[in-house]
């Protein structure tokens, strides 16, 4: 019994020794693997509608073409292997050219599978932003209804390649997988410092799911909170808030909008805006209707629920990650909100601001931000 208890001891010790003997090799190892991947994409696009792409880059001076398809990629692209969701957005005429490409396993695009890149000779400083992501690369995409073929050749990852054999890495991505991580802690860095109470009060919102499928109504919970005696400097006083709370409002052509709250969607990894809330004012002779107000006491809350494209229209956000940020403004030319609407003016003037009007809350807060992901359908309902 004793020998065997010796012997289970010897091997644990033996395979925890292995282990860490191995773990700078595997490393190393995984990272040459990974290198591999990343020198060529071939494989074949599927797509459950019908779409087109015919579309060249090699050489890359001279690229010339157009393909736009959102489906599956079974294959390597995009340094990965296997069955993943896959974009491509290409179009180039011999001097310039803009090529867009996602490859994703999950349906969220990280900020290395996003690639937005020029082409051709006039591509080679910068992009619209002014950054300079000119690829060298051999791209052929050609996809003709439901089914297509792709074959890729990516020069600027070869010297990656050859010369991470010898230690060196001039791509800076032998640690890529910590790279995620990073831009998540830096995201929820920037959303606490947005939502920080401010004069006492604090703007929460949150999704109901963490993912929506392409044509399911996204829904949004919007929390008010009062905040005071919370301070980073442990100072402050509890009291009560007085605040408008006004959800929606009849804009000036007709229809119901979001009002006192405004909300901003962007793409996750491409910060381009894709929903911002109708920007309009209520007329001065109809304002009564619609400025009501509540008393928050401290740690109390008033809340709603949004529902938003494409839930109100078809066809609003493609398949990806999206973060979504709320605000709350109250013009400082609004400080007072009538008691009571059953007052008249002369009533309202012979009672004074006192009696007749509460002062509430006026100014701008930020909410945290919320990410969501917008599903791509299943190929054929297999994946």
């Amino acid at each position: 019994m004793e020998r065997r208890s010796t012997t289970s001891a010897a091997a644990r010790a033996v395979a925890l020794l292995a282990a860490l003997a191995c773990a700078p090799g595997c490393t190393y190892l995984r990272a040459r693997g990974k290198d591999t991947l990343d020198l060529f994409d071939v494989g074949f696009t599927f797509s459950k509608k019908p779409q087109f792409g015919i579309y060249g880059n090699c050489p890359f001076m001279a690229p010339g073409g157009f393909s736009k398809v959102d489906g599956h990629y079974v294959g390597i692209g995009g340094g990965k292997v296997g069955v993943m969701e896959h974009h491509q957005d290409a179009a180039a005429l011999l001097l310039w050219g803009r090529e867009e490409v996602g490859w994703s396993e999950d349906g969220s695009d990280s900020a290395e599978e996003a690639q937005v890149h020029n082409v051709g000779p006039l591509g080679l400083a910068t992009d619209a932003e002014g950054n300079p992501v000119y690829k060298p690369q051999c791209a052929h995409y050609f996809h003709l209804g439901f089914v297509g073929v792709t074959g890729n050749l990516n020069y600027k990852e070869w010297p990656d390649f050859f010369l991470g054999w010898v230690g060196f890495d001039p791509r800076g991505d032998d640690g890529r997988a910590a790279k995620r991580p990073s831009t998540e802690r830096q995201l929820t860095d920037i959303s606490t410092r947005l939502s920080r109470p401010r004069r006492g009060l604090q703007l929460v919102v949150r999704t109901d799911q963490e993912s929506y499928a392409a044509d399911e109504p996204i829904a949004l919970d919007v929390r008010l909170y009062n905040q005071t005696g919370w301070s980073r400097f442990g100072k402050g006083r509890p009291r009560d808030v007085p605040v408008y709370f006004e959800p929606f409002a009849t804009m000036p052509k007709g229809g119901s909008a979001e009002w006192l709250f405004k909300f901003y969607v962007f793409e996750a990894y491409g910060e381009r805006a894709r929903y911002r809330s109708p920007s309009f004012d209520v007329p001065a002779d109809t304002r009564a209707d619609y400025y009501h107000y509540v008393t928050l006491p401290p740690r109390a809350f008033v809340g709603r629920r949004f529902v938003f494209p494409p839930g109100r229209r078809r066809r609003w956000l493609e398949p990806g990650t999206y973060l979504i940020l709320a605000t709350y403004e109250v013009g400082d030319d609004y400080p007072y909100v009538i008691r009571n609407r059953q007052l008249t003016a002369h009533q309202a003037e012979k009672l004074g601001t006192e009696m007749a009007y509460a002062r509430v809350w006026t100014g701008r807060l930020f909410s945290n931000i919320a990410t969501f992901r917008i599903r791509r359908s299943k190929l054929f309902g297999l994946f």
